[in-house]
């Protein structure tokens, strides 16, 4: 898969713009700001910009430890969207690369939830990981490893756009 965006959320002590900032697999990189209406904006300019095939999205979930949380869903005013990438293939690689993983149940009602949506309503494959805040992680690099070994790995995530 080519043409990929990472963002993750700004924030000086935000494990996901920490993370985000230290992949080294060549992909877009983008630092979304903590508003729902200018993170949407800026994440579906950058999509059309860069004519991306596929996002990943990095968000902060602060009660989990050690482990990524996949999210396969996004919700707004009663409506429901489904990620087209599948969850369990997704979760497969980022354990294989060393970091725990679960399929999650709610990607919340903040700005992660807000920006699935709008990301998933573009008609994009879109794929949102939560991974634990930065006092929840014993191992940076093991988060890190995950990540990249997933984005290498993208190519072989079944879609179904």
């Amino acid at each position: 898969m080519s043409n990929i965006i990472l963002s993750g959320f700004d924030g000086k002590n935000n494990s996901a713009r920490i993370v985000t900032e230290k992949i080294s697999i060549p992909c877009d990189k983008l630092i979304l700001p903590n508003d729902r209406e200018k993170s949407a904006e800026m994440l579906l300019k950058t999509i059309k910009e860069k004519n991306a095939s596929c996002v990943v999205v990095l968000g902060q979930k602060p009660l989990i430890k050690d482990k990524i949380a996949v999210e396969p869903t996004a919700k707004k005013d009663g409506d429901m969207l489904h990620t087209p990438m599948d969850c369990t293939v997704t979760k497969e690689i980022i354990e294989r690369y060393g970091c725990k993983a679960y399929i999650s149940k709610g990607c919340g009602n903040s700005y992660c939830n807000s920006i699935y949506y709008e990301c998933l309503k573009s008609g994009i494959n879109c794929i949102f990981l939560h991974i634990p805040s930065v006092d929840n992680i014993s191992d940076k690099a093991i988060v890190i490893k995950a990540i990249e070994g997933y984005l290498s790995e993208l190519g072989q995530v079944p879609c179904m756009l």
